[in-house]
C-alpha cells in the first residue's frame, strides 16, 4: 500500500498530484480507452503551461558509471513516483555524471531525454536555466526505495498494471522510437501478427554473475523452450534480440526459415573470460544506437 501524505502549503499542486495517482490506479483496474482519452485530457488541463516560478522541481541525477539504460530506468520511475507525492515536478539527469550512456562525456545533451519524455514536457536544461526552486539528489538507489522488480512483475498483474500506467503517463518512450519500431516491425514481419519474441541480454551477466541480477540461459535451454512453444503455437516469425554474435548465429541456424533480427552496424565480440561488464565495451560506451536496437 501506498501511504500518501499531503503538505497543505502548496494545496493546489499536490491535490492535483493526489488527484492523478488516484486517476492511474482506477485506469488500471477499470476504465476502457474511452475514458483514458478524457483522462489524457485532463492532465493536459492541469499543466498546460509550464510554470517555472511556483512548481518546484527535483533533478534525480545517477552517480553510477557500470548502470545500463534500464536500470537507470527502473530507478527512475520510482523516483518519479516517490516525487511526484511529495510535490516535486521529477526531471531525470543523465548528462551531469559520466556513465555507460553517454559515453562518459557530461558534455553531451541530456541522453535521457532521446529516448523518454520528461513529465510533463519540461527538460533539464529549461529548468535550470529558469526555475528558481531546483532541489538535486545523486544517489537515487539509496533515496528511492520503491520501483519496479523485475522478479516481481512477471508474476503479479497488479503490480505490473500499475507501472505500465504509471510509466506510460510519466516517463513515456518518445513518439519517434514508437514510429520507428513500426517501420522496423512492417519491414521484418510482413504485416504478421503471430511473433515469438525472445530476449537474451546480459552476456556479461553470464560471465561474471552479479549478486540479485537475473543471469540469461544458456543457449541450448532457450533453442529448446523456443522450439516447444513454436511446436505449440506455430508462428509466423521468431524475433530474437541479443548482444551475443555466438547466440544470434546458433538460433539462426536452428529456425534458418522463422528467425527475424535487426543487424546491427558493429558484431559486439564479447570475452567471457576476461569478466568484465559489456557497458565497457569499447563498441558499446556512448553507442546510442546499440540502446536503441537492443
Amino acid at each position: 500500500m501506498i501511504k500518501i501524505t499531503i503538505n497543505y502549503k502548496n494545496y493546489k499542486l499536490k491535490f492535483n498530484f493526489l488527484c492523478i495517482l488516484i486517476l492511474i490506479i482506477i485506469n488500471t483496474f477499470f476504465i476502457t480507452n474511452q475514458k483514458e482519452k478524457k483522462i489524457e485530457n485532463m492532465f493536459k488541463n492541469w499543466f498546460k503551461s509550464k510554470d517555472y516560478k511556483n512548481n518546484k522541481f527535483i533533478i534525480i541525477q545517477h552517480n553510477c558509471n557500470t548502470c545500463g539504460l534500464f536500470s537507470f530506468y527502473k530507478v527512475s520511475i520510482g523516483c518519479i513516483l516517490k516525487y511526484l507525492l511529495k510535490g516535486y515536478i521529477p526531471i531525470i539527469d543523465l548528462k551531469t555524471y559520466p556513465n555507460i550512456i553517454n559515453g562518459n562525456d557530461t558534455n553531451k545533451n541530456n541522453i535521457w531525454e532521446i529516448f523518454f519524455v520528461q513529465p510533463f514536457g519540461y527538460n533539464l536544461k529549461d529548468v535550470l536555466q529558469n526555475s528558481k526552486k531546483v532541489k538535486k539528489i545523486n544517489d537515487p538507489w539509496k533515496i528511492c526505495s520503491q520501483w519496479p522488480d523485475q522478479k516481481d512483475l512477471p508474476f503479479e498483474e497488479n503490480k505490473r498494471y500499475f507501472w505500465y500506467n504509471f510509466a506510460k503517463k510519466f516517463s513515456p518512450i518518445k513518439k519517434e522510437l514508437i514510429y520507428s519500431s513500426y517501420k522496423i516491425m512492417n519491414s521484418l514481419f510482413n504485416n504478421k501478427k503471430n511473433i515469438l519474441g525472445v530476449l537474451a541480454r546480459g552476456t556479461d551477466y553470464v560471465a561474471m554473475k552479479p549478486s540479485g541480477h537475473p543471469i540469461q540461459p544458456n543457449i541450448s535451454d532457450i533453442i529448446k523452450d523456443v522450439k516447444s512453444m513454436d511446436d505449440k503455437y506455430i508462428y509466423d516469425y521468431i524475433f530474437f534480440s541479443s548482444e551475443d554474435q555466438t547466440y544470434k548465429d546458433i538460433l539462426s541456424k536452428s529456425f534458418p526459415k522463422k528467425i527475424k533480427q535487426i543487424k546491427s552496424k558493429i558484431n559486439i565480440n564479447y570475452d567471457y573470460k576476461q569478466k568484465n561488464y559489456l557497458g565497457f565495451n569499447k563498441n558499446v560506451k556512448g553507442n546510442i544506437e546499440f540502446n536503441k536496437i537492443l
